[in-house]
């Protein structure tokens, strides 16, 4: 692309098309340069001081791009992060879920902008790409103002599965930002006080385990071993140890 330096295009491509003025002018692209890179249509103006490459649609991942490299204290987070993430549960019809701290003032069309004066620096996670998105446990509490109580219950298993953070990790985040005029922090104690360290993998194991317990049957989640013949072990799903009974879910 004339007059679009290597490094400029490499950064850009790699922010999924998005690139700032501040790193135009670092990788060698002038102002004037990058006015008449706009005015042949090769770059497209997005936010203020953020510039895209022309493309044929835009993606999620180059919208919240473009929103965190224009404002550098906002993060992705709700359903956006989720879907990001690869969380179960998430509508995929939703406005793009930014918080940011006061007294930041965003009005654009599609973004769901989500106010708050709790944000720590462990509650934010930069990636290469040029996202900001929440980190996990920070997510954990934001999607629970948007989540029915199952679905969040369900995502709160998959966080703590596969994204190493633990239910005392969970209980910080509760001290710290549960309050009673806070969206979400009911919900989230809800979904914390069915916490186990043993998390299902899975929705359907939740849904299972559920119907039994309704059942009176006292099935534990992910928390038995098994010794195995070959010396290997293996955790179940579902058990009641009382009666030596275990399930396996598979879907």
């Amino acid at each position: 692309m004339a007059d679009l330096t290597a490094t400029a295009l490499r950064l850009a491509i790699r922010q999924h098309g998005a690139i700032t003025t501040t790193q135009l002018a670092a990788s060698g692209v002038s102002r004037t340069t990058t006015r008449r890179l706009v005015a042949v249509g090769s770059l497209t103006h997005a936010l203020k001081s953020v510039y895209r490459l022309p493309t044929d649609g835009r993606s999620l991942e180059q919208r919240c791009a473009e929103l965190c490299l224009g404002h550098r204290s906002a993060f992705v987070t709700g359903i956006t992060a989720g879907i990001l993430m690869g969380l179960r549960s998430m509508p995929r019809r939703a406005a793009i879920t930014l918080a940011c701290p006061h007294p930041l003032h965003l009005e654009l069309h599609g973004v769901d902008l989500r106010r708050t004066t709790k944000v720590d620096a462990s509650d934010t996670i930069t990636r290469d790409d040029g996202i900001t998105i929440a980190s996990p446990e920070r997510l954990a509490f934001d999607l629970a103002a948007q989540l029915s109580a199952r679905s969040h219950r369900a995502v709160l298993d998959q966080l703590l599965h596969e994204h190493g953070i633990t239910p005392s990790v969970l209980g910080a985040i509760a001290d710290r930002l549960c309050h009673p005029a806070r969206p979400g922090s009911a919900a989230f104690l809800r979904s914390l006080a069915d916490v186990t360290d043993g998390p299902s993998e899975s929705a359907a194991e939740r849904r299972v385990a559920e119907a039994l317990l309704a059942r009176s049957v006292p099935v534990e989640s992910n928390r038995q071993w098994l010794e195995l013949p070959g010396g290997g072990r293996a955790r179940l799903d579902l058990a009641v140890p009382a009666v030596r009974w275990g399930d396996e879910i598979d879907v």
